[in-house]
Protein backbone atom coordinates (compact mmCIF):
# COMPACT_ATOMS: atom_id res chain seq x y z
CA UNK A 1 0.00 0.00 0.00
CA UNK A 2 2.71 2.29 0.75
CA UNK A 3 4.63 1.75 -2.01
CA UNK A 4 1.41 2.40 -4.42
CA UNK A 5 0.45 5.15 -2.90
CA UNK A 6 4.24 6.71 -3.18
CA UNK A 7 4.15 5.96 -7.12
CA UNK A 8 1.43 8.18 -7.35
CA UNK A 9 3.44 11.29 -6.44
CA UNK A 10 4.18 12.26 -10.28
CA UNK A 11 0.27 12.20 -10.80
CA UNK A 12 -0.62 14.08 -7.68
CA UNK A 13 2.35 16.43 -7.92
CA UNK A 14 0.84 17.71 -10.96
CA UNK A 15 -2.50 18.89 -9.59
CA UNK A 16 -0.82 21.65 -7.22
CA UNK A 17 0.57 23.61 -9.63
CA UNK A 18 -2.30 23.15 -11.78
CA UNK A 19 -4.70 24.43 -9.45
CA UNK A 20 -2.55 27.21 -7.57
CA UNK A 21 -1.55 28.28 -10.89
CA UNK A 22 -5.42 28.26 -11.71
CA UNK A 23 -5.52 30.60 -8.91
CA UNK A 24 -2.78 33.35 -9.32
CA UNK A 25 -4.75 33.21 -13.41
CA UNK A 26 -7.93 34.20 -11.64
CA UNK A 27 -6.58 36.88 -9.19
CA UNK A 28 -5.17 38.54 -12.58
CA UNK A 29 -8.12 38.38 -14.42
CA UNK A 30 -10.79 39.57 -11.39
CA UNK A 31 -8.01 42.51 -11.20
CA UNK A 32 -8.97 43.45 -15.45
CA UNK A 33 -12.52 42.92 -15.02
CA UNK A 34 -15.44 43.84 -12.83
CA UNK A 35 -16.32 40.54 -11.48
CA UNK A 36 -15.76 39.32 -7.94
CA UNK A 37 -13.56 36.04 -8.11
CA UNK A 38 -12.73 36.07 -4.52
CA UNK A 39 -14.67 32.79 -3.71
CA UNK A 40 -13.40 30.75 -6.47
CA UNK A 41 -9.84 32.23 -5.98
CA UNK A 42 -9.60 30.68 -2.57
CA UNK A 43 -11.23 27.94 -3.80
CA UNK A 44 -8.33 27.57 -5.57
CA UNK A 45 -5.95 28.32 -3.32
CA UNK A 46 -7.37 25.54 -1.03
CA UNK A 47 -7.56 22.76 -2.89
CA UNK A 48 -3.96 23.17 -4.39
CA UNK A 49 -2.55 23.44 -0.70
CA UNK A 50 -4.39 20.27 -0.35
CA UNK A 51 -2.61 18.38 -3.07
CA UNK A 52 0.12 20.24 -2.35
CA UNK A 53 0.52 18.40 1.28
CA UNK A 54 -0.37 14.47 -0.68
CA UNK A 55 2.05 15.15 -3.27
CA UNK A 56 4.85 15.81 -0.09
CA UNK A 57 3.48 13.11 1.66
CA UNK A 58 3.53 10.79 -1.87
CA UNK A 59 6.99 12.38 -2.19
CA UNK A 60 8.66 11.59 0.76
CA UNK A 61 7.30 8.09 0.19
CA UNK A 62 8.79 7.35 -2.86
CA UNK A 63 12.21 8.92 -1.59
CA UNK A 64 12.80 5.94 0.61
CA UNK A 65 13.40 3.84 -2.04
CA UNK A 66 16.97 5.14 -2.42
CA UNK A 67 16.13 5.53 -6.39
CA UNK A 68 17.71 8.92 -6.20
CA UNK A 69 20.39 11.55 -5.35
CA UNK A 70 19.83 12.30 -1.37
CA UNK A 71 21.11 16.03 -2.09
CA UNK A 72 18.36 16.92 -4.94
CA UNK A 73 15.64 14.77 -2.98
CA UNK A 74 16.50 17.23 0.12
CA UNK A 75 16.51 20.79 -2.53
CA UNK A 76 13.27 19.20 -3.92
CA UNK A 77 11.66 17.82 -0.93
CA UNK A 78 11.84 21.10 1.18
CA UNK A 79 11.01 23.56 -1.55
CA UNK A 80 7.89 21.08 -2.35
CA UNK A 81 7.12 21.09 1.34
CA UNK A 82 7.46 25.16 1.42
CA UNK A 83 4.98 25.45 -1.22
CA UNK A 84 2.19 23.66 0.49
CA UNK A 85 2.73 26.04 3.65
CA UNK A 86 3.30 29.14 0.96
CA UNK A 87 -0.03 27.76 -0.70
CA UNK A 88 -1.97 28.10 3.10
CA UNK A 89 -1.06 30.68 3.64
CA UNK A 90 -2.41 33.11 0.29
CA UNK A 91 -5.72 30.92 1.16
CA UNK A 92 -5.60 32.17 5.11
CA UNK A 93 -4.35 36.05 4.16
CA UNK A 94 -6.34 37.58 2.02
CA UNK A 95 -4.89 41.27 2.47
CA UNK A 96 -1.15 39.75 1.50
CA UNK A 97 -2.66 37.07 -0.98
CA UNK A 98 -0.68 39.37 -4.40
CA UNK A 99 2.78 39.50 -2.57
CA UNK A 100 2.42 36.04 -1.57
CA UNK A 101 1.37 34.97 -5.01
CA UNK A 102 4.46 35.91 -6.57
CA UNK A 103 6.66 34.00 -4.46
CA UNK A 104 4.31 31.43 -4.95
CA UNK A 105 4.82 31.11 -8.27
CA UNK A 106 8.84 31.66 -7.87
CA UNK A 107 8.89 28.88 -5.37
CA UNK A 108 6.43 26.20 -7.93
CA UNK A 109 9.17 27.20 -10.38
CA UNK A 110 12.34 26.66 -8.31
CA UNK A 111 10.54 23.09 -6.75
CA UNK A 112 9.62 21.82 -9.99
CA UNK A 113 13.08 22.44 -11.71
CA UNK A 114 14.42 20.34 -8.82
CA UNK A 115 11.69 17.88 -9.76
CA UNK A 116 12.60 17.77 -13.68
CA UNK A 117 16.21 17.48 -12.42
CA UNK A 118 15.40 14.66 -10.47
CA UNK A 119 13.20 12.82 -13.33
CA UNK A 120 15.18 13.67 -16.40
CA UNK A 121 18.53 14.57 -15.25
CA UNK A 122 20.51 17.29 -14.50
CA UNK A 123 19.79 21.03 -15.64
CA UNK A 124 16.77 19.50 -17.50
CA UNK A 125 14.75 23.05 -17.61
CA UNK A 126 17.36 25.09 -18.87
CA UNK A 127 19.38 22.10 -20.53
CA UNK A 128 21.28 23.04 -24.15
CA UNK A 129 23.87 20.70 -23.64
CA UNK A 130 22.02 17.25 -24.46
CA UNK A 131 20.70 18.32 -27.46
CA UNK A 132 25.10 19.00 -28.59
CA UNK A 133 25.87 15.94 -26.76
CA UNK A 134 23.14 13.79 -29.08
CA UNK A 135 24.66 15.54 -32.42
CA UNK A 136 28.02 15.12 -31.64
CA UNK A 137 27.61 11.01 -30.32
CA UNK A 138 28.92 9.73 -33.67
CA UNK A 139 31.63 12.35 -34.04
CA UNK A 140 33.05 11.38 -30.22
CA UNK A 141 32.92 7.35 -31.74
CA UNK A 142 35.39 8.44 -34.06
CA UNK A 143 37.91 10.43 -31.95
CA UNK A 144 40.68 8.44 -30.14
CA UNK A 145 42.17 9.50 -27.39
CA UNK A 146 46.08 8.11 -27.21
CA UNK A 147 48.23 9.15 -30.42
CA UNK A 148 51.53 6.66 -29.60
CA UNK A 149 53.13 6.66 -32.47
CA UNK A 150 53.90 9.04 -35.88
CA UNK A 151 55.33 6.45 -38.78
CA UNK A 152 56.61 7.87 -41.50
CA UNK A 153 57.49 6.90 -44.91
CA UNK A 154 58.67 9.54 -47.02
CA UNK A 155 56.28 12.27 -47.49
CA UNK A 156 53.09 9.77 -46.13
CA UNK A 157 52.37 9.90 -42.48
CA UNK A 158 50.73 7.21 -40.60
CA UNK A 159 49.31 7.90 -37.09
CA UNK A 160 49.02 4.89 -34.49
CA UNK A 161 46.48 5.66 -32.07
CA UNK A 162 45.39 4.03 -29.06
CA UNK A 163 40.77 3.60 -29.18
CA UNK A 164 39.12 2.53 -26.31
CA UNK A 165 35.68 0.88 -27.30
CA UNK A 166 33.55 1.48 -24.10
CA UNK A 167 34.80 5.49 -24.01
CA UNK A 168 34.44 6.04 -27.31
CA UNK A 169 31.34 4.06 -27.87
CA UNK A 170 29.41 2.64 -25.42
CA UNK A 171 29.47 5.51 -22.72
CA UNK A 172 28.19 8.45 -25.23
CA UNK A 173 25.23 5.82 -25.47
CA UNK A 174 25.08 5.12 -22.02
CA UNK A 175 24.98 9.22 -21.09
CA UNK A 176 22.60 10.55 -23.64
CA UNK A 177 19.91 7.26 -23.60
CA UNK A 178 20.16 5.90 -20.03
CA UNK A 179 21.70 8.58 -17.56
CA UNK A 180 18.01 9.97 -17.07
CA UNK A 181 16.94 7.45 -14.90
CA UNK A 182 20.32 5.18 -13.91
CA UNK A 183 23.15 8.01 -12.91
CA UNK A 184 24.31 9.76 -9.91
CA UNK A 185 21.18 12.18 -9.68
CA UNK A 186 18.60 9.40 -10.39
CA UNK A 187 19.01 5.27 -9.65
CA UNK A 188 15.42 3.63 -10.86
CA UNK A 189 15.99 0.17 -9.58
CA UNK A 190 18.83 1.34 -7.80
CA UNK A 191 21.00 0.87 -10.71
CA UNK A 192 23.60 2.75 -12.24
CA UNK A 193 25.23 3.04 -15.80
CA UNK A 194 28.06 6.07 -15.37
CA UNK A 195 30.87 4.43 -14.07
CA UNK A 196 32.40 0.73 -14.84
CA UNK A 197 31.83 -0.50 -10.96
CA UNK A 198 27.98 0.38 -10.83
CA UNK A 199 27.82 -1.35 -13.98
CA UNK A 200 29.62 -4.39 -12.82
CA UNK A 201 27.35 -4.02 -9.50
CA UNK A 202 24.17 -4.09 -11.47
CA UNK A 203 20.91 -3.17 -9.57
CA UNK A 204 18.00 -4.29 -7.76
CA UNK A 205 17.01 -6.86 -10.12
CA UNK A 206 20.60 -8.44 -9.90
CA UNK A 207 23.42 -7.97 -12.68
CA UNK A 208 23.12 -6.73 -15.96
CA UNK A 209 25.95 -7.85 -17.75
CA UNK A 210 27.81 -10.91 -18.67
CA UNK A 211 31.02 -10.40 -20.33
CA UNK A 212 30.83 -12.69 -23.82
CA UNK A 213 26.76 -13.48 -23.16
CA UNK A 214 24.30 -10.99 -24.57
CA UNK A 215 21.72 -13.69 -23.72
CA UNK A 216 22.63 -13.24 -20.06
CA UNK A 217 23.10 -9.47 -20.40
CA UNK A 218 20.23 -7.21 -19.40
CA UNK A 219 21.88 -4.29 -20.76
CA UNK A 220 21.42 -5.69 -24.47
CA UNK A 221 18.45 -8.20 -23.73
CA UNK A 222 16.15 -5.53 -22.04
CA UNK A 223 16.88 -3.47 -25.48
CA UNK A 224 15.69 -5.50 -27.72
CA UNK A 225 12.43 -6.55 -25.98
CA UNK A 226 9.19 -5.31 -27.40
CA UNK A 227 8.86 -1.76 -26.58
CA UNK A 228 5.32 -2.60 -25.22
CA UNK A 229 7.41 -4.90 -22.57
CA UNK A 230 7.60 -3.93 -18.91
CA UNK A 231 11.71 -4.42 -19.20
CA UNK A 232 11.99 -3.04 -22.51
CA UNK A 233 15.17 -0.40 -21.92
CA UNK A 234 14.29 2.55 -22.64
CA UNK A 235 10.89 2.69 -21.69
CA UNK A 236 8.43 3.54 -24.11
CA UNK A 237 8.32 7.33 -24.71
CA UNK A 238 12.14 7.63 -23.79
CA UNK A 239 14.52 8.38 -26.52
CA UNK A 240 14.93 5.08 -28.14
CA UNK A 241 18.60 3.52 -29.35
CA UNK A 242 18.75 3.05 -32.97
CA UNK A 243 20.47 -0.12 -34.37
CA UNK A 244 23.84 1.05 -34.57
CA UNK A 245 23.69 2.22 -31.53
CA UNK A 246 22.04 -1.77 -29.97
CA UNK A 247 24.51 -3.29 -32.52
CA UNK A 248 28.25 -1.66 -30.67
CA UNK A 249 26.43 -2.59 -27.17
CA UNK A 250 25.83 -6.58 -28.69
CA UNK A 251 29.75 -6.29 -29.81
CA UNK A 252 31.05 -4.96 -26.65
CA UNK A 253 29.53 -7.36 -24.77
CA UNK A 254 30.55 -10.47 -27.15
CA UNK A 255 34.08 -9.45 -27.32
CA UNK A 256 34.18 -9.40 -23.89
CA UNK A 257 33.08 -6.24 -22.38
CA UNK A 258 36.05 -4.69 -21.63
CA UNK A 259 36.52 -1.44 -19.87
CA UNK A 260 40.24 -0.89 -20.12
CA UNK A 261 40.93 -2.29 -23.45
CA UNK A 262 42.67 -0.11 -25.94
CA UNK A 263 42.93 -1.14 -29.35
CA UNK A 264 45.60 -0.20 -32.01
CA UNK A 265 44.27 1.71 -34.85
CA UNK A 266 45.88 4.18 -37.18
CA UNK A 267 44.75 6.62 -39.81
CA UNK A 268 46.84 7.25 -42.99
CA UNK A 269 47.14 10.73 -44.44
CA UNK A 270 48.87 10.16 -47.90
CA UNK A 271 50.14 13.27 -49.51
CA UNK A 272 51.40 11.75 -52.82
CA UNK A 273 51.56 8.05 -54.21
CA UNK A 274 53.68 5.16 -51.98
CA UNK A 275 53.75 1.84 -51.23
CA UNK A 276 50.56 0.01 -49.61
CA UNK A 277 50.47 0.90 -45.95
CA UNK A 278 48.58 -1.06 -42.76
CA UNK A 279 48.44 -0.93 -38.91
CA UNK A 280 52.16 -1.42 -37.15
CA UNK A 281 52.34 -1.51 -33.99
CA UNK A 282 55.35 0.17 -32.25
CA UNK A 283 56.50 0.80 -29.09
CA UNK A 284 57.72 4.59 -28.43
CA UNK A 285 60.62 3.69 -27.36
CA UNK A 286 61.22 0.86 -30.61
CA UNK A 287 64.74 2.67 -32.38
CA UNK A 288 64.00 1.19 -35.95
CA UNK A 289 66.57 2.18 -39.01
CA UNK A 290 68.31 3.51 -36.20
CA UNK A 291 66.05 6.90 -36.22
CA UNK A 292 64.18 8.19 -33.34
CA UNK A 293 63.22 11.81 -33.47
CA UNK A 294 61.26 13.31 -30.08
CA UNK A 295 59.71 9.66 -29.48
CA UNK A 296 57.99 9.72 -33.31
CA UNK A 297 60.03 6.77 -34.56
CA UNK A 298 60.39 7.11 -38.28
CA UNK A 299 60.15 3.76 -40.59
CA UNK A 300 59.37 2.52 -43.98
CA UNK A 301 56.18 0.75 -43.37
CA UNK A 302 55.05 -1.04 -46.35
CA UNK A 303 52.92 -4.12 -46.66
CA UNK A 304 55.93 -6.61 -46.64
CA UNK A 305 56.45 -5.77 -43.39
CA UNK A 306 52.82 -7.43 -42.23
CA UNK A 307 51.60 -11.02 -41.97
CA UNK A 308 49.01 -12.15 -44.23
CA UNK A 309 45.53 -11.50 -43.76
CA UNK A 310 43.69 -14.73 -41.77
CA UNK A 311 42.21 -17.04 -44.79
CA UNK A 312 38.38 -17.53 -44.51
CA UNK A 313 39.24 -21.43 -44.16
CA UNK A 314 40.87 -20.64 -41.01
CA UNK A 315 38.52 -17.92 -39.74
CA UNK A 316 36.18 -20.93 -40.14
CA UNK A 317 37.63 -23.03 -38.17
CA UNK A 318 37.69 -20.72 -35.01
CA UNK A 319 34.32 -19.97 -35.31
CA UNK A 320 33.47 -23.85 -35.56
CA UNK A 321 35.78 -24.22 -31.81
CA UNK A 322 33.69 -21.09 -30.69
CA UNK A 323 37.08 -19.15 -30.66
CA UNK A 324 35.80 -15.15 -31.63
CA UNK A 325 38.20 -13.77 -33.95
CA UNK A 326 37.90 -9.78 -34.60
CA UNK A 327 40.09 -8.07 -36.56
CA UNK A 328 41.55 -4.78 -34.90
CA UNK A 329 40.73 -2.49 -37.87
CA UNK A 330 39.30 -3.15 -41.74
CA UNK A 331 41.93 -4.65 -44.04
CA UNK A 332 44.43 -5.17 -41.02
CA UNK A 333 46.16 -8.68 -40.43
CA UNK A 334 46.22 -8.50 -36.98
CA UNK A 335 43.34 -10.16 -34.80
CA UNK A 336 42.08 -10.20 -31.43
CA UNK A 337 41.09 -14.26 -30.11
CA UNK A 338 38.12 -14.37 -27.73
CA UNK A 339 37.82 -17.62 -25.98
CA UNK A 340 34.93 -16.44 -24.02
CA UNK A 341 32.03 -18.94 -25.82
CA UNK A 342 34.36 -21.66 -25.84
CA UNK A 343 32.55 -24.11 -22.98
CA UNK A 344 33.33 -26.57 -21.89
CA UNK A 345 36.48 -25.47 -22.21
CA UNK A 346 39.54 -28.03 -23.73
CA UNK A 347 43.02 -27.05 -23.73
CA UNK A 348 43.59 -28.06 -27.17
CA UNK A 349 41.75 -25.48 -28.28
CA UNK A 350 44.51 -23.35 -27.64
CA UNK A 351 46.53 -24.99 -30.05
CA UNK A 352 44.42 -23.16 -33.12
CA UNK A 353 46.53 -20.03 -31.92
CA UNK A 354 49.47 -21.69 -33.63
CA UNK A 355 47.81 -21.32 -37.06
CA UNK A 356 47.71 -17.39 -36.19
CA UNK A 357 50.93 -16.72 -34.28
CA UNK A 358 51.84 -13.74 -36.55
CA UNK A 359 48.19 -12.11 -36.28
CA UNK A 360 47.69 -12.92 -33.05
CA UNK A 361 47.67 -9.72 -30.95
CA UNK A 362 45.27 -9.41 -27.88
CA UNK A 363 44.20 -12.97 -26.49
CA UNK A 364 41.43 -12.67 -23.92
CA UNK A 365 40.98 -15.98 -21.74
CA UNK A 366 38.61 -15.03 -19.24
CA UNK A 367 36.80 -16.95 -16.58
CA UNK A 368 37.75 -20.28 -18.09
CA UNK A 369 40.04 -22.99 -16.00
CA UNK A 370 43.24 -22.48 -17.69
CA UNK A 371 46.06 -23.68 -15.23
CA UNK A 372 49.14 -23.21 -15.65
CA UNK A 373 50.33 -26.20 -17.70
CA UNK A 374 48.16 -24.65 -20.11
CA UNK A 375 49.68 -21.11 -20.59
CA UNK A 376 53.17 -23.43 -21.77
CA UNK A 377 50.71 -23.89 -25.03
CA UNK A 378 50.87 -20.24 -26.03
CA UNK A 379 54.59 -20.10 -26.21
CA UNK A 380 55.71 -18.90 -29.84
CA UNK A 381 52.76 -16.35 -29.75
CA UNK A 382 55.35 -13.74 -30.34
CA UNK A 383 53.40 -10.88 -31.72
CA UNK A 384 50.66 -11.14 -28.34
CA UNK A 385 50.69 -7.34 -27.11
CA UNK A 386 47.52 -7.94 -24.14
CA UNK A 387 46.32 -11.11 -22.58
CA UNK A 388 43.49 -11.21 -20.03
CA UNK A 389 43.80 -14.47 -17.54
CA UNK A 390 41.50 -12.80 -15.01
CA UNK A 391 39.00 -15.80 -13.27
CA UNK A 392 41.27 -18.34 -13.94
CA UNK A 393 43.23 -20.52 -11.89
CA UNK A 394 46.92 -20.00 -12.65
CA UNK A 395 49.62 -19.20 -10.48
CA UNK A 396 53.14 -18.26 -10.22
CA UNK A 397 54.05 -21.35 -11.97
CA UNK A 398 52.68 -20.32 -15.50
CA UNK A 399 54.67 -17.11 -15.34
CA UNK A 400 58.06 -18.42 -16.65
CA UNK A 401 55.57 -19.42 -19.85
CA UNK A 402 54.16 -15.78 -20.29
CA UNK A 403 58.02 -14.27 -19.92
CA UNK A 404 58.87 -16.21 -23.72
CA UNK A 405 55.57 -13.53 -25.09
CA UNK A 406 58.38 -10.80 -25.98
CA UNK A 407 55.79 -8.50 -27.49
CA UNK A 408 53.65 -8.84 -23.81
CA UNK A 409 52.64 -5.47 -22.64
CA UNK A 410 49.38 -5.62 -20.91
CA UNK A 411 48.18 -8.62 -18.73
CA UNK A 412 45.50 -8.73 -16.93
CA UNK A 413 45.45 -10.85 -14.07
CA UNK A 414 41.96 -10.17 -12.05
CA UNK A 415 41.07 -12.73 -9.96
CA UNK A 416 44.00 -14.88 -10.16
CA UNK A 417 46.15 -16.74 -7.29
CA UNK A 418 49.36 -14.83 -7.95
CA UNK A 419 51.10 -13.42 -4.72
CA UNK A 420 54.09 -10.78 -4.45
CA UNK A 421 56.54 -13.86 -5.75
CA UNK A 422 54.79 -13.61 -8.72
CA UNK A 423 55.06 -10.39 -9.06
CA UNK A 424 58.86 -10.08 -8.31
CA UNK A 425 58.91 -12.49 -11.95
CA UNK A 426 56.97 -9.94 -13.57
CA UNK A 427 59.58 -7.34 -13.16
CA UNK A 428 61.73 -8.87 -15.59
CA UNK A 429 58.80 -8.57 -18.67
CA UNK A 430 60.75 -6.02 -19.81
CA UNK A 431 57.59 -5.01 -22.76
CA UNK A 432 55.03 -4.80 -19.40
CA UNK A 433 53.39 -1.42 -19.28
CA UNK A 434 49.96 -2.20 -17.59
CA UNK A 435 49.09 -4.83 -15.09
CA UNK A 436 45.89 -5.94 -13.46
CA UNK A 437 45.89 -7.00 -10.14
CA UNK A 438 42.64 -7.06 -8.65
CA UNK A 439 41.35 -9.34 -6.07
CA UNK A 440 44.72 -11.21 -6.24
CA UNK A 441 46.83 -12.54 -3.50
CA UNK A 442 49.03 -9.61 -4.34
CA UNK A 443 49.79 -7.09 -1.35
CA UNK A 444 50.36 -3.24 -1.04
CA UNK A 445 53.73 -4.01 0.29
CA UNK A 446 54.73 -6.75 -2.65
CA UNK A 447 53.61 -3.91 -4.83
CA UNK A 448 55.88 -0.92 -3.19
CA UNK A 449 58.63 -3.59 -3.64
CA UNK A 450 57.88 -4.18 -7.47
CA UNK A 451 57.48 0.38 -8.06
CA UNK A 452 60.98 0.24 -6.88
CA UNK A 453 62.35 -1.30 -9.42
CA UNK A 454 59.66 -0.86 -12.17
CA UNK A 455 58.04 2.72 -11.31
CA UNK A 456 56.69 2.99 -15.09
CA UNK A 457 54.41 0.04 -15.07
CA UNK A 458 50.71 1.03 -14.42
CA UNK A 459 49.44 -1.13 -12.01
CA UNK A 460 45.77 -1.88 -11.30
CA UNK A 461 44.34 -2.90 -7.78
CA UNK A 462 40.75 -1.64 -7.77
CA UNK A 463 40.68 -0.30 -4.48
CA UNK A 464 43.94 1.95 -5.07
CA UNK A 465 46.09 2.86 -7.99
CA UNK A 466 49.80 3.38 -9.08
CA UNK A 467 50.08 5.63 -11.77
CA UNK A 468 53.27 5.74 -13.99
CA UNK A 469 55.34 8.04 -12.77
Amino acid sequence: MIEFVAHLHPVIVHLPIGILLFGAILMVYQHFSSINLKDAISLSFLLGSMSAIAACVAGWLLSLSGEYDAALIFKHQWTGIATAILGCLVYLFQQYRKLLVILLIVLITITGHFGATITHGENYLFNTSKKTSLNKQDTIKNQPKEITSIVTNGKDSIKIVKYNIYENEIAPILKTKCYDCHSAVKQKNLLRLDTEAFIKKGGKSGLILLAGNILKSPLYTNLVLPIEDDKHMPPKGKHQLNSNEINSIQQWILSGASFNDRIDTLSNNKKQSAPHLDTVFIKKETVLNNTTVNNKVSVEATSTNLPLAISSSTIEAFKNQNIILSNLQEGSPFVMANFVNVIPFENSSLLALQKIEKQLVILKLSNLPIKDADIKLLVGLSNIKKMNLENTAITNECLPYLKDLPALEQLNLYGTNITDEGLKQLASFKNLSVIYLWKTKVTKNGIEQFKKERPNVTIEMGDFKFQKK
